[in-house]
């Protein structure tokens, strides 16, 4: 009997196999009728499987969705060429963090997240140029004065037809305004001492050129300062970067001397930037608290300023803001009018941003931005969705009759000498007579 055990085993292993063939064919050919395929089974099987391993054990349940979306993408969509991984990922991001409902918290692919980091490091390698991009074509805007743009004649609203023989109309086709700049400026940015070929385009005659530019390493300021005269110091911050702050300790070390009536600082259209920036400023006009810091669990952590070796401690101060002045400049202008009652705010109500977001580079050089906090102002004011109210609301105007001196790159008009300009008009006023603007302090209304 023994030695018939084998064949006998090898009998059972082959009908249970018949069986299970005929199972699995009756199954199909029931479930399935005539749309059986084989790539039905595909999003079970497919790489999404092996990737859901990684996945937390309580979340692979919702993950293999996303996973049999994925392998079905990749098994059944007709158009091979269209289809592209690293897109469908950064896609798939973008999208996860859209449904939490933030703006502010958002993703950045890793050619935008170089820029940004590269333009709130206050220099950039490059032409010195900012760029316009409309109709899908793309224009230099403000070249900066004395940048390799600048130095070679290059003017406002010429036209980038071509960038090192790539024409830019193909290259930013079907991209909107944001895209095709960041696709624009990475060509055109690299290394200092580098060239760059430019086909350029120029109004009104139509005439076309190349030009060869040596790329050079672009500082570009973020504090504008300059005496007004009668004892007045103008500062604009125009944003909160990383070298703002010896930018701004420079302007007071130069301009204090002659500062005998007080100082104007501009935060108007300002969109914000690095925190710490903002305390450190603030801790050139105060000392104390510059802001509370509200977590998700409702708790409130007090934040200071940062000092430094100048002071302007008792410095009349008047502040200019606008609808254009966010999350940053909102802070200064919030800390400012809460720590220091001497300050008076002129303008317009601010934007009103005060969440806080931390800053993530991800692996592939991709930047997250998460919101993590909310700031509050000194007497623990809301900003968020609300903005900072000035003392005194004076809508932007150039009348006639509110001459100032002409401030930053703004020049006069033609036989004029000065800038038409209310608000700045206002402060002048207010810290050269001690008269008041004509409105009604926002808080009495």
């Amino acid at each position: 009997m023994a030695a018939y055990l084998p064949a006998i085993r090898r009998f059972v292993v082959t009908l249970v196999l018949l069986l299970t063939g005929f199972a699995g064919g009756w199954v199909g050919a029931t479930v399935f009728a005539d749309g059986f395929s084989i790539t039905t089974i595909v999003p079970a099987i497919g790489p999404g499987l092996v990737a859901n391993q990684a996945t937390p054990q309580s979340l692979r349940q919702q993950f293999a969705v996303f996973w049999e979306v994925w392998n079905l993408v990749d098994s059944e969509f007709y158009q091979r060429d269209k289809i592209d991984h690293t897109r469908m990922i950064r896609g798939a991001i973008t999208g996860m963090l859209a449904t939490l409902g933030d703006q502010y918290t958002v993703y950045q692919e890793p050619e935008l997240a170089a820029q940004t980091t590269e333009h709130m490091q206050g220099r950039m390698g490059g032409i010195g140029t900012y760029l316009r991009i409309t109709d899908g074509r793309a224009f230099l805007y403000k070249p900066i004065k004395g940048a390799p743009a600048d130095a070679a004649g290059l003017k406002q609203d010429d036209e980038i037809v071509a960038i090192d023989g790539e024409q830019v109309a193909p290259m930013i086709a079907g991209l909107d305004v944001n895209e095709a700049a960041v696709r624009v400026a990475a060509k055109i940015r690299g290394p200092a001492g580098t060239r760059v070929q430019l086909t350029i385009r120029r109004p009104p005659d139509e005439q076309v050129f190349d030009i060869t530019l040596t790329r050079a390493d672009i500082v570009v300021p973020s504090v504008e300062a300059q005496v007004l005269g009668d004892g007045i110091t103008y500062i604009r911050i125009t944003e909160f970067k990383a070298n703002t702050t010896p930018e701004f300790d420079q302007a007071l070390r130069e301009l204090l001397p002659q500062t005998s009536k007080g100082i104007v600082l501009d935060l108007r259209n300002n969109p914000g930037g690095f925190l710490d920036q903002a305390r450190t400023v603030l801790g050139r006009l105060y000392n104390g608290v510059a802001l509370y810091e509200e977590n998700s669990r409702g708790e409130l952590r007090d934040i200071g300023t940062i000092g430094g070796d100048i002071r302007a401690y008792d410095v009349p101060l008047v502040v200019l803001v606008n609808h254009g002045s966010a999350s940053a400049s909102e802070i200064v202008a919030g800390a400012l009018r809460d720590a220091r009652p001497d300050v008076a705010l002129i303008g317009e109500t601010t934007f009103g941003k005060g969440s806080v977001q931390n800053i993530y580079t991800l692996s592939d050089g991709s930047s997250a931005r998460i919101t993590f906090a909310h700031w509050l102002t000194p007497s623990r004011a809301e900003i968020d969705r609300v903005g900072i109210t000035p003392h005194y609301v004076i809508p932007y105007a150039e009348d006639a009759d509110a001459q100032v001196p002409c401030v930053g790159e703004r020049q006069p008009p033609a036989g004029a000498t000065t800038c038409a300009d209310n608000q700045l008009f206002y402060a002048i006023r207010l810290l050269k007579t001690g008269e008041l603007p004509p409105t009604m302090p926002a808080a009495a209304r």
